[in-house]
């Protein structure tokens, strides 16, 4: 699969997400909860913005300092 997305079309997304984490979900949607939703965030910033980090790497090297 091969999307073109650009960096609009991210943001929208992404803030389309945040949004989604704060409204009440029913029924088969309950299973999209907060974490469900920051992995799929995580998820497309690693394929939008490759890096030779991990995303745990990423996360470590940024405590350290």
């Amino acid at each position: 699969m091969n999307f073109e997305l650009t960096l609009d079309d991210y943001t929208l997304i992404l803030n389309a997400l945040h949004y989604y984490k704060k409204v009440e979900k029913v029924g088969a949607f309950q299973k999209y909860d907060e974490k469900a939703i920051n992995n799929l965030r995580d998820k497309m910033s690693k394929q939008l913005i490759p890096s030779e980090f991990s995303f745990d790497e990423y996360n470590s090297i940024l405590n350290k300092e």
